[in-house]
């Protein structure tokens, strides 16, 4: 498999610690849509990465899809995702609250990219206060018995460590760790995970 696309991107990174920690070789192409994006375009319509070329030739462009097709191609029993009931909605519904964070902690980014005279800072607020909700919402299921942990791994999980590590890298000044102590205790247990690791932007 060829995964195409950034790790600075939340949503190719989280694709590469599945990959990784599935053990599924793959080829990474270090591709940035926002500065490549003629080339970006001829992968994916809409300019946007990841794009994860499959063994056969087919291309995917959404993160979820890979997912998805990550644990089809593991098998139940292997899968970063519960095939069905009330295990698999939490897990979905917290991987949920993990890429909002990664889209509003971009988007405060490009917020605070602009002239003063055109930055909307109720809008900065807003995305402030979402991304602090969304690390709440993440630290309770981060707890002794929730399902974001080190072990087993899980779709959740990796999509709020990388959340995590997202958000504390365009905006140190939430203090993450503070925020969400028991998410922060499961970011530092897998740190060193190669998975992990070795996908750090």
């Amino acid at each position: 498999m060829k995964l195409i696309g950034t790790y600075f991107s939340p949503f190719t990174r989280r694709v590469a610690v599945a990959l990784m920690a599935l053990g599924i070789p793959y080829e990474h192409d270090d591709l940035n849509g926002y500065t490549d994006p003629d080339r970006a375009r001829q992968l994916n319509p809409v300019a946007k990465v990841p794009v994860l070329v499959l063994d056969n030739g087919e291309q995917l462009i959404d993160s979820a899809v890979m997912l998805d097709y990550l644990d089809e191609w593991a098998g139940t029993e292997r899968a970063l995702t519960p095939p069905a009931g009330v295990d698999r909605r939490a897990i979905l519904q917290l991987t949920a609250i993990a890429t909002t964070l990664y889209e509003q902690t971009t988007a405060r980014h490009f917020e605070e990219q602009r002239t003063p005279d055109c930055i909307q800072l109720q809008l900065i607020e807003r995305y402030r206060l979402q991304t602090i909700g969304g690390l709440q919402a993440l630290d309770i299921a981060s707890n002794a018995k929730g399902v974001i942990r080190k072990v087993p791994l899980n779709r959740a999980t990796i999509s709020a460590v990388v959340a995590f590590d997202y958000a504390r890298m365009l905006h140190p000044d939430l203090d993450p760790a503070t925020i969400a102590p028991n998410l922060a205790k499961v970011v530092l247990a897998l740190s060193n995970e190669p998975a992990f690791q070795q996908t750090l932007p």
